[in-house]
């Protein structure tokens, strides 16, 4: 988004995807969100009626919102965080894209065609579109773009989601076959052919997706691999809106691309991200008419409704957990009873009724209850819970983990980072004082700036990650490819070769029901068995909006969309 993917933490009681979500991080979401149970679509709800009270910001057709977070890059080949998936939304455009439904529709795609076996899309694009450096928008572009991401010289860490998908794919990726081999072919100028390995039932929100989006090979190679999207001048965009302004850690300001194809999407001529990483910094400037629309806590929800300010809500999909270094022997995380212990050990009815009271809900897996199943049923009701709270077994597990590793309580020495956001770090003391609890052992909490604690991840400087995850696609593969051992979003180095096993043959299956229990198998392996990661709540997400924002669209695949005005 990923997009969903590492998500950054802004929520009042705390919230930090990863990825994500595209990917797997731990940020703020100032959230307080919707139960599971409702707007199941994940769309916007209204839950106040408009007020007059808050206009929101003076200046005309600009909208300010907060995207809390500094994106790391605005790189599409790299990209696997929200903030950054949100910003690439607006000026990139794909083959296809998210409608205010998350209902995947053509883009650049004007014509597609798909073979008998489900695994050949043949697309028609539009001969329109072009580059901010004013080259068109043609098939090369995205061959370029797939064959980048799947070299091991990109350094994606999101790149499994086109080798693991485009036919030879993995081969190219490890360097046995050539790019040229890769399953992505201009056909003409303006004709892409794409072959998946095999059919997948949820190729076109693929092709709505950052990784699958194109790279103009001129931009790129001229501006730098090292370089390219670090700066408002060092991106070539073709979408919605162009970035006029980057002002890192502080905001990013958008403007309407006067060369887009379809300016009528465009719900304003401007639109500026702020990045406030405080609670109350951003109920301040939203009660000041500094910015239209922010995510609140429970508690600002109903000073909000006293104020007569407008809020809204979305259930959000995302999975928040926490991630264990599988490495670090030497303080037991490489013991899965140990990881379990600690695990077990949250009370996340409490930490959700208590702490979070944002309408997020206990996580009894890593697939929440909004993503879809096989034959019309929602995956988690079909396979039931696989983790809950259990302060006895806890303790056994926890034990019985000394016990194999001949380490006392006291040796563990254990720490868990977090993002620096307020509610971050007040979710984190929620576990330290549980596993003093339950386990009579001392965490110290490590917190970090979003992109910091990024890095901290990447390169496995951590024992333990308070972290999240948002799906890139609805499907359950989105929450479970990610732990497989080559993944690398996989910052925990877990390693089991069933559960490689379990996805790669998941990912071959074409049996709906058949395919649904493989990945029931892999998500106890990961979640329960071996606990390389824990499950603690499925999110949602309540913010404060001004009167003046129209067409906005905020769903659990799409945080900030301001190109569907038209639809």
């Amino acid at each position: 988004m990923k997009m969903k993917k590492i998500l950054a933490m802004a929520l009042a009681s705390a919230m930090v995807l990863s990825l994500g979500a595209c990917g797997s991080s731990g940020a703020d979401s100032s959230a307080s969100g919707t139960d599971s149970s409702a707007a199941s679509d994940g769309a916007s709800e209204s839950t106040e009626t408009t007020s007059t009270a808050f206009p929101g910001t003076a200046e005309e057709d600009t909208y300010v919102v907060d995207l809390r977070a500094e994106p790391p890059e605005l790189n599409s080949i790299l990209t696997n965080d929200v903030a950054s998936g949100d910003i690439l939304r607006m000026v990139i455009s794909g083959l296809y894209r998210l409608d205010a439904n998350d209902t995947p529709q053509p883009d650049l795609a004007e014509e597609t065609q798909v073979s008998d076996d489900g695994r050949v899309y043949t697309m028609k694009l539009r001969q329109d579109a072009k580059w901010s450096n004013g080259e068109p928008v043609t098939a090369h572009d995205f061959v370029f773009s797939y064959q980048t991401i799947c070299s091991k010289e990109a350094a994606s860490s999101y790149a499994f989601i086109v080798y693991d998908n485009l036919l030879n794919g993995n081969e190219v990726y490890e360097g046995t076959k050539d790019p040229s081999e890769l399953g992505v072919k201009a056909i003409d100028d303006y004709t892409l052919e794409v072959t998946f390995e095999n059919p997948i039932p949820y190729a076109l929100h693929l092709f709505s997706f950052a990784s699958y989006y194109p790279m103009n090979q001129k931009g790129y190679e001229e501006i730098g691999a090292d370089a390219y999207g670090d700066d408002a001048d060092k991106i070539v965009t073709n979408g919605a809106y162009t970035i006029s302004e980057w002002v890192h850690n502080d905001h990013i300001t958008l403007t309407a691309n006067p060369d887009y194809y379809a300016p009528e999407r465009c719900a304003a001529g401007t639109v500026r991200y702020t990045m406030m990483n405080d609670a109350n910094t951003r109920m301040n400037a939203f009660q000041g008419g500094q910015v239209d629309c922010i995510n609140v806590t429970a508690d600002q929800t109903e000073q909000a409704k006293k104020l007569g300010i407008h809020t809204e809500n979305y259930v959000d999909n995302g999975n928040w957990y926490i991630q264990f270094n599988t490495q670090k022997t030497d303080k037991g995380l490489d013991n899965a009873n140990i990881r379990r212990g600690l695990g077990m050990a949250i009370n996340t009815e409490s930490l959700c009724n208590d702490i979070l009271k944002d309408g997020s809900v206990p996580a009894t897996g890593l697939v929440p209850t909004t993503i879809a199943g096989a034959n019309g049923e929602k995956y988690r009701d079909a396979v039931g819970d696989v983790v809950s709270y259990n302060a006895e077994e806890a303790k056994k597990a926890f034990e019985q983990g000394l016990q194999e590793t001949g380490l006392s309580a006291e040796d563990l020495n254990l720490s868990i980072l977090c993002d620096d956001q307020t509610n971050a770090q007040r979710t984190a003391e929620f576990y330290q004082a549980q596993w003093k609890e339950v386990l009579g052992i001392d965490v110290e909490i490590t917190p970090q700036p979003f992109k910091s604690r990024l890095a901290s991840m990447d390169s496995g400087d951590f024992d333990m990650v308070y972290a999240g995850w948002s799906p890139d696609y609805n499907d359950p593969m989105t929450f479970l490819d990610m732990f497989t051992t080559t993944n690398g979003n996989n910052y925990g180095k877990f390693s089991n070769e069933e559960y490689d096993n379990l996805i790669a043959s998941a990912m071959v299956e074409g049996d709906a029901a058949a395919r649904q229990d493989l990945l029931a198998q892999a998500e106890k392996i990961v979640a329960y068995d071996e606990a390389a990661i824990y499950p603690l709540y499925f999110s949602g997400v309540t913010y404060a909006v001004s009167d003046k924002v129209q067409n906005m669209t905020r769903t659990g695949f799409q945080e900030f969309d301001f190109t569907d005005a038209a639809d």
